[in-house]
């Protein structure tokens, strides 16, 4: 039995980490496909490598396909959550670091942090690809393995790689939030995320079915006309266009990772016909389905 919408929840986990060694490590996640119940947050930097698998994630306002060997980076407080696609599970190994801590006794790094790192920086991909930034996933990938070796002085030689890739991703913060509107950096605070959360957890566990904005406003305990509001505010769109772009990422990543034929994914993410698939395809991702597919699939 599928859940209503007034069943999902927001979850806060934090994170306890001692001061010497600011960091927690989890190995071999196994993300199914099964239906999530709740978005959740940290209280530190989340930083995922996937090692296996393929799938989406749902980071408040974007949502982002993810692949093998990409890396997730999720700041404090962001509300997240990840599924792989139907069918398949995908496999991580997570991290998760407090960064004042880990900056605490350098003065320099630390100021620079206060800068760079603290906020939920709008304008960043939170998934790291290696065609684009091939050092994070290097970083990333030997920060985990000293994690998972133990061995003798990991701890220095974990803190050396995540030390440097959080510098990284607080350089590349600042670089776009430069470009970033007022705007939009400001469009949406904590309060109104948490408005509609719960549509945002049903939206993506249905989004390949007929969602109705009244549905999506009562489970907020919303009007119609305040939830488009607040809804628009946060995530910069209407609803109808959110769940499409969730409908044309997801549809994304199965081009890439899948054999199925273009119509068989059409309908798979909700679209009754070809023609309305490609045209809303076209409209997110700027090119046909087809022309898409032929430069991003990953050879089998």
């Amino acid at each position: 039995m599928q859940n209503r919408p007034s069943d999902y929840k927001v979850v806060s986990q934090p994170y306890v980490l001692p001061s010497d060694f600011p960091v927690d490590w989890m190995n071999n996640y196994v993300q199914g496909d099964d239906e999530i119940t709740y978005l959740h947050f940290h209280n530190c930097i989340e930083i995922g490598y996937c090692f296996e698998g393929s799938g989406v994630f749902f980071i408040e306002d974007k949502v982002l396909p993810y692949a093998q060997g990409d890396v997730s980076i999720i700041f404090p407080n962001q509300l997240h959550l990840a599924q792989s696609l139907k069918g398949n599970v995908s496999k991580w190994h997570f991290c998760f670091v407090d960064p004042e801590a880990l900056f605490s006794a350098d003065a320099v790094s630390s100021g620079f942090w206060d800068r760079a790192g603290k906020q939920r920086h709008p304008g960043f991909c939170n998934i790291v690809t290696s065609d684009k930034h091939a050092e994070v996933v290097w970083l990333t990938d030997n920060a985990m393995k000293e994690l998972e070796r133990c061995q003798p002085g990991y701890e220095s030689a974990a803190k050396g790689y995540i030390w440097t890739l959080l510098t990284l991703i607080g350089r590349q913060t600042m670089l776009q939030d430069e470009g970033i509107s007022e705007a939009a950096a400001s469009r949406a605070d904590r309060h109104d995320m948490h408005k509609i959360s719960k549509a945002l957890e049903y939206i993506s566990q249905h989004y390949m079915e007929s969602v109705q904005v009244q549905r999506l406003a009562g489970a907020c305990c919303l009007s119609v006309t305040h939830f488009r509001r607040i809804f628009r505010k946060c995530m910069g769109m209407a609803p109808l266009d959110y769940i499409h772009n969730v409908r044309i990422q997801v549809a994304a990543a199965l081009l890439c990772h899948s054999d199925s034929s273009v119509l068989a994914i059409s309908e798979e993410v909700g679209y009754a016909t070809l023609s309305s698939f490609n045209r809303q395809f076209k409209r997110v991702m700027g090119e046909a389905p087809t022309r898409w597919r032929a430069r991003k699939k990953f050879p089998a």
